[in-house]
C-alpha cells in the first residue's frame, strides 16, 4: 500500500495558495482532516450518493474552468495502487499532507472559494473511503466524468 504524498503536477486549484491575503482563514490537510478534489459535476453526483447513505459533510467549491469541489473528509489512510490509478482516471485527487487550503470567507457573495455544503457543528467528517467509494461507484454510472 502507498500513501499520496505529493499532489499530482496537473493538479492546479485557485483555493490552493501558498500565502494568503490577511484575515483570510486557511485549512492545512494533514493528520486530522483530509480533502479531496473533484470535478464539480463528479462532485454534486458523488455528493448526493453521501447524502443517501448519511454521509455528506463539508464541501468547498473552487471557481474556474471547470470548477471543482474539495470535499473535507476524516484523516486519509494508505491506498492501495490500484485505487490511487482509478481516481486518477476519474480526475479525482487525494490532497497531500501539508496542503495549505484557502476557507471560504464568511460574507456571502466575495470571489473566491464558497461553501457547497457547510460544515454542521456536532458532525464528523465523513471518512475519506467513502468519499471516494462513493466518487468512483458514481463514476462508473457516469461515464461522461471520465476523462476518456
Amino acid at each position: 500500500m502507498t500513501l499520496i504524498s505529493e499532489p499530482p503536477a496537473s493538479v492546479q486549484l485557485p483555493g490552493l495558495v501558498p500565502g494568503l491575503a490577511p484575515g483570510l482563514a486557511e485549512l492545512v490537510v494533514g493528520d486530522t482532516v483530509g480533502a479531496i478534489s473533484m470535478r464539480a459535476g463528479l462532485g454534486a453526483e458523488t455528493n448526493a450518493m453521501l447524502s443517501l447513505h448519511l454521509l455528506s459533510g463539508p464541501v468547498i467549491g473552487i471557481p474556474g474552468k471547470p470548477e471543482r469541489w474539495v470535499f473535507l473528509t476524516g484523516p486519509v489512510t494508505p491506498v492501495r495502487v490500484d485505487t490511487v490509478l482509478d481516481l486518477v482516471r476519474i480526475d479525482v485527487h487525494l490532497l497531500a499532507p501539508g496542503t495549505r487550503l484557502a476557507l471560504p470567507p464568511r460574507a456571502a457573495g466575495l470571489a473566491g472559494p464558497r461553501w457547497v455544503v457547510h460544515p454542521r457543528q456536532g458532525h464528523d467528517l465523513p471518512p475519506w473511503q467513502a468519499v471516494v467509494s462513493a466518487a468512483r461507484s458514481t463514476s462508473s454510472m457516469c461515464s461522461n466524468w471520465t476523462n476518456s
